[in-house]
């Protein structure tokens, strides 16, 4: 009998052990679940973040960052090497360096447009250092078709910019005169009518000004008639 309730003693203490150890890998389960799913979390707050508009980006930081095609996320096809302001000092084109890395022999740049990229703001250990990656609106063969990055590239773009800034200065001054003409020749008129105004209202008042002095003269004339005859009869 001893024996027996011995056994029946250690199988109830494994049948303890064991509850307790599927509670807690029950447990640790739970945990990595929670943490695994926080981290998620994290991970799409921070890329949301970064695919938001920053307010602010780095020019030095953007010549850094690797360029990718519409049709190649993965293979970097250059990096930009020029940043290109107007007169305005607003981006004008940037220029993207090949660097021979789609089957051009030496590399060539190319000239696109602000609206053909954009950048999306990863990780960094300095806020004034944001990493970026940059991705193309363009397939390599579309990229290829841009304008070339050359000096005659260069004068033509200079010239054409300059003739279009000047022909923007005289449409500015041109419709500022047409302004002003306009503006006076609207507050002369209205300064004509207003002195017509006048000019007629003064003329009615005249008019019943004499209206009523003829009136008055006539009943002064009547009165006095009526007055002569009331005499000659008594």
């Amino acid at each position: 009998m001893p024996i027996k309730h011995t056994a029946m003693t250690s199988l109830a203490a494994v049948s303890l052990i064991a509850a307790s150890s599927a509670a807690l890998a029950a447990n640790d389960m739970s945990s990595n679940n929670t943490m695994s799913q926080d981290k998620g979390a994290t991970q799409s707050m921070q890329s949301e973040a970064q695919n938001k508009a920053q307010g602010l980006y780095s020019t030095a930081q953007l010549m850094d960052a690797s360029v990718y095609a519409e049709d190649d996320a993965k293979k970097s096809v250059g990096e930009i090497s020029d940043v290109l302001l107007d007169n305005s000092m607003g981006i004008k084109s940037f220029v993207i360096e090949t660097q021979g890395r789609m089957g051009l022999g030496g590399g060539k740049s190319y000239v696109v447009d602000p609206s053909d990229l954009k950048v999306e703001t990863l990780n960094s250990d300095h806020a004034s250092k944001p990493n970026y990656k940059i991705s193309l609106d363009l397939t390599k063969k579309e990229l290829t078709q841009k304008p070339t990055y050359s000096d005659s590239w260069w004068s033509n773009a200079q010239t054409q910019a300059s003739g279009a800034w000047q022909e923007t200065k005289q449409s500015a001054k041109s419709a500022w005169t047409e302004l002003k003409a306009t503006t006076s020749n609207i507050v002369n008129g209205g300064q004509d009518k207003a002195e017509n105004a006048a000019d007629a209202t003064t003329d009615t008042a005249d008019d019943a000004a004499d209206a009523t002095k003829n009136g008055a003269d006539n009943a002064a004339d009547s009165a006095s008639n009526a007055a002569n005859e009331a005499t000659d009869n008594n």
